[in-house]
């Protein structure tokens, strides 16, 4: 069935959607040590974050990798909340919240909180694949290589126009399947009034943003957490309609930078 579900459709799903969806994508957002420079260079950061399905999510295993080499682990408390060592950073980090055999991806954009959820790892889904044009994706690992390795390419993926369109583009996706369940648009446009920056805003089990995962399980989730192969597949297919961040050379500056930040996760 996805693969009868052309981009052009999902095109036309997510056009409408995105007027009605742009004011809300905007909302929340951590703060943190990040804002210091624009692609975090030389910001000493700790970040913190919730992972959770609905449900909050325990003893997960955090592991970020950033674009200066930086690399920043943690462990979720019985909240699923957690926080990691600081160390300096550039923008993005990307990584895994795993526990047990369930593994949710998030992405740190900027500032210092980053959650790992459902929607993220429909969001860093997102992000690969726009990270290549056509219908081509980046895995993890690649991705990581592409930021290390070119400070433009880096740079644009976090900018605000980059992580507006991977947001949207989410959520897009999602309201297209709720109305598909039988929701009105009315009603879909409510489910997802919430989500915000749902990647970067703090929030706790019970909160506004966990309530839009409980409501979206049924759509996004199997029964035992994991992401729904249709979802992650209509939401690669979004993905790979968005314009490609622009790349470049890696700098001098950007490498020494990395020197800097790999030392301190090194040292913490």
């Amino acid at each position: 069935m996805i693969s009868s579900f052309s981009k052009s459709a999902v095109a036309k799903i997510a056009v409408p959607a995105l007027a009605a969806l742009a004011l809300t994508a905007c909302g929340g957002g951590g703060g943190g040590d990040g804002g210091s420079g624009s692609n975090g260079a030389g910001a000493g950061v700790s970040v913190n974050g919730t992972v959770a399905r609905g449900a909050a999510i325990a003893n997960a295993t955090i592991q970020l990798s950033c674009a200066n080499g930086a690399e920043l682990t943690g462990t979720s408390a019985a909240d699923g909340t957690f926080t990691t060592s600081r160390t300096a950073v550039v923008y993005p980090c990307i990584g895994t919240a795993t526990a047990g055999t369930l593994v949710y991806r998030g992405i740190l954009f900027t500032n210092s909180t980053a959650n790992f959820t459902p929607l993220t790892d429909l969001l860093v889904q997102t992000v690969l694949a726009a990270s290549v044009s056509g219908s081509a994706s980046f895995t993890l690992q690649e991705f990581i290589s592409k930021i290390r390795g070119d400070s433009t390419f880096a740079a644009n993926v976090s900018s605000s126009t980059a992580v507006a369109s991977f947001r949207n583009s989410v959520l897009n996706v999602i309201k297209a399947q709720l109305i598909a369940s039988g929701q009105t648009e009315a009603q879909a446009t409510a489910t997802l009034a919430a989500a915000g920056n749902f990647e970067g805003q703090t929030f706790v089990v019970g909160s506004d943003l966990d309530k839009v995962l409980d409501n979206l399980a049924a759509t996004i989730q199997n029964a035992d957490g994991s992401l729904r192969t249709t979802i992650l597949a209509l939401i690669k297919a979004a993905g790979d309609l968005l314009a490609t961040p622009a790349s470049g050379t890696a700098t001098g500056g950007t490498g020494g930078t990395g020197g800097t930040g790999g030392t301190g996760g090194t040292g913490g």
